[in-house]
């Protein structure tokens, strides 16, 4: 076997390709799967020398001086992207009778490997960014919780017509808009709350359409594909958000010159294995695939590694949350999200959420309660929030013992005829989750409110009775303590 062949051969087994110069840089010969990864056939540069090749199709890097440096002797190495291919490539001399005639080089295609790479970067960098969103939206909506109580209380003992009575309101309305801030973080985050059931998107997807449709240029048209029998499990709310963002995605990625935008859906098998169009990689199971697909200009590779991240955006207005948010909520759902897309090819947004394959669990019926004077018990380990909470319980007419951390809060219900229970999910030593089974251990019908929106320990066996996002207003608090112990003695 010659030389070349044997070469040939193993190129081949390797996914790569091998080419020979002479001194003058002059391609005598190619071969490998040059075909499988460029696209062209072996011989089509043979004769040309790289001068002219790397003028008529330039790569991310100069070949020459790496070549000219191979003739002299040296064996080089280096990275390239050529045809949208990502290549390792090592140029050596070329010895005939112990003197140097030209250089062989050789190049492998290792896009695949680099892609998952620069994905799993991206996911320890998103995950990163997850954590410190997080963090913060938990900490500072500790702080609104104070800021809203307090105005809250103060508002029910200001005449409406004074001029403090305004300044309170705008108070309480500048909170609440920095709630809205810190909710979309804790999205991204994927630690928002979650109220999951048996969902048709068929549904939402109509509703959707009837919403957007009069913000889409007239040159823009709109197919939907997703069978009405297509069930799921998710929280209805955030799906609608989900769909909502990549919706209004496409319609900006369209533009005035308009285009098409397809929302198909679909019942997939997934085995696991990454791919390298994943933003989350999905775990082996059976999904619904709910694809949001436009033909607009595409996304390029630096954008497309960045356009999940909060705040970034290639817009001149909006806040960059929305696609971030979508990442959040297929987290929470514990399911796949997948962008296929290039410059000039548009964008599949492929979101892949757990499909409804048996019945929605019912929810625990709690015994009818009379009306009468109920005390309830905040466990929270901020000073802040737990004062406030306890005079917003008292001002609704309602008795309040608080607790600084779990431990004392299990103590004061040993001690204290306690009729609900109000805990803070993140706290330190002993989470609200671990609270909530301790007290369903000691007493399983006792009513408990789950605060907070954001599970620092990713525990997610909860086994609450009801839930309120930190920060809550007075009247949300009250609706909550109405329904679990009925109204305060007046």
């Amino acid at each position: 076997m010659a030389a070349t062949d044997l070469l040939d051969l193993v190129t081949h087994q390797v996914h790569g390709i091998y080419w020979i110069v002479d001194l003058e840089l002059r391609i005598l010969h190619g071969g490998g799967a040059i075909e499988d990864v460029l696209g062209y056939g072996p011989h089509q540069h043979v004769g040309k020398t790289l001068y002219e090749v790397h003028a008529l199709e330039g790569g991310s890097v100069d070949p020459i001086e790496h070549h000219k440096r191979a003739c002299a002797g040296e064996t080089v190495r280096y990275d390239s992207e050529y045809r949208d291919r990502m290549l390792s490539i090592s140029v050596a001399p070329h010895l005939e009778d112990g003197r140097i005639v030209g250089a062989v080089g050789t190049a492998v295609d290792v896009t695949t490997s680099r892609l998952f790479e620069r994905r799993m970067v991206d996911a320890q960098r998103a995950e990163s960014l997850g954590v410190l969103a997080g963090g913060l939206a938990h900490d500072f909506n500790n702080l609104l919780v104070a800021i809203l109580g307090n105005a809250d209380l103060a508002l029910r003992d200001l005449s409406v017509g004074s001029s403090v009575h305004g300044l309170v309101e705008n108070i309480r309305s500048a909170a609440l808009r920095s709630a809205e801030l810190t909710d979309q973080l804790l999205t991204y985050a994927g630690r928002s709350g979650l109220a999951t059931t048996r969902l048709a998107p068929a549904p939402l997807v109509a509703e959707l359409l009837r919403i957007s449709q009069p913000s889409l240029s007239p040159n823009t048209s709109i197919v939907v594909a997703i069978p009405s029998d297509l069930v799921m499990r998710g929280d209805a709310s955030q799906v609608r958000q989900v769909l909502l963002n990549l919706v209004g995605n496409a319609r900006e990625a369209l533009g005035s010159r308009g285009g098409t935008i397809t929302l198909s859906g679909s019942t997939v098998r997934l085995d696991g294995r990454p791919d390298p169009d994943d933003v989350v990689a999905a775990n082996a199971g059976s999904y619904v695939m709910l694809e949001v697909a436009d033909d607009g200009p595409g996304i390029d590779r630096e954008a497309r590694r960045r356009i999940f991240e909060p705040f970034f955006t290639t817009k001149s207005t909006g806040s960059g949350l929305g696609l971030a948010s979508v990442v959040g909520i297929v987290r929470a759902h514990g399911g796949g999200l997948r962008l296929v897309s290039a410059p000039g090819r548009g964008a599949r947004f492929q979101v892949m959420l757990p499909s409804a394959m048996t019945p929605v669990t019912q929810p625990i019926v709690l015994p009818e309660l009379t009306a009468g004077t109920r005390t309830v018990l905040v466990i929270d380990d901020e000073d802040l929030v737990r004062e406030v909470v306890a005079r917003m319980i008292e001002d609704l007419g309602y008795a309040a013992i608080t607790a600084a951390d779990g431990q004392a809060g299990l103590a004061v219900l040993e001690r204290h005829a306690i009729d609900a229970v109000l805990v803070d999910m993140t706290m330190p030593a002993m989470s609200g989750v671990d609270v909530i089974s301790a007290v369903r251990a000691r007493q399983p019908l006792l009513p408990v409110v789950l605060c907070s929106g954001y599970d620092r320990a990713r525990k997610s066996a909860i086994q609450a009775d009801a839930y309120l996002p930190k920060p809550f207003r007075l009247d949300a608090l009250e609706q909550t303590l109405t329904k679990l112990l009925g109204p305060a003695v007046s």
